[in-house]
């Protein structure tokens, strides 16, 4: 029998990955006969990539409180919640923005930055959606809730006010709100009856 995976273990393995993941999407943006198109997409004025981060980090914010509703609503949802709660609960605050920080660069780069240009919106976020089934059943309705939320994603991207920083704003949004929710305990810590 295997001892799950505590926050420590899955934050250092989250770094591993998504750093290597970004790293790859660099490398393979910096390689591409779309640099042009990428280049586009990253605004020339520091003022315009401030403008299309700030735009992704409300349409997150609204997203992820908006998306808080589906478990009142869908079993396999609530269930996705209750298991992705088992996986975090106890991250630090730290761990939870630099986890947040870190995956929403990396695939933001990967899927909309390296992917997208090549493969289109629907393909790059079918394959966005497959790169969340993890063989779990109870996180069955993860992939489905990923490729909605990356055509999402997508057409933010192509935005031009929001543009790719707007694309990493949202999904920034998503993932620090809802992990900061899911690492709360599952159950309030039992008082102590002696006092």
């Amino acid at each position: 029998m295997t001892t799950p995976a505590g926050p420590r273990q899955v934050f250092r393995t989250s770094l591993y990955f998504h750093g290597s993941m970004g790293i790859i999407a660099l490398i393979g943006i910096y390689l591409s006969d779309h640099q042009k198109w990428i280049q586009e997409w990253i605004q020339d004025s520091p003022e315009e990539i401030l403008l299309g981060l700030l735009i992704g980090l409300v349409l997150g914010s609204v997203a992820s409180l908006l998306s808080q509703i589906l478990p009142l609503v869908w079993r396999d949802a609530r269930q996705l919640e209750s298991r992705l709660a088992e996986i975090f609960e106890g991250s630090t605050p730290i761990e939870v923005m630099v986890l947040a920080l870190i995956s929403s660069v990396a695939e933001e780069l990967l899927f909309r930055g390296l992917l997208q240009p090549f493969l289109g919106i629907f393909i790059a976020s079918s394959l966005f959606g497959l790169a969340h089934w993890t063989g779990d059943r109870r996180l069955s309705a993860w992939p489905l809730i990923a490729m909605l939320a990356g055509l999402a994603l997508g057409r933010l991207a192509q935005w031009p006010t929001a543009g790719l920083p707007g694309a990493i704003g949202a999904h920034l949004a998503v993932n620090w709100i809802g992990l900061n929710r899911l690492s709360r305990p599952l159950s309030p810590p039992a008082s102590d009856p002696a006092g």
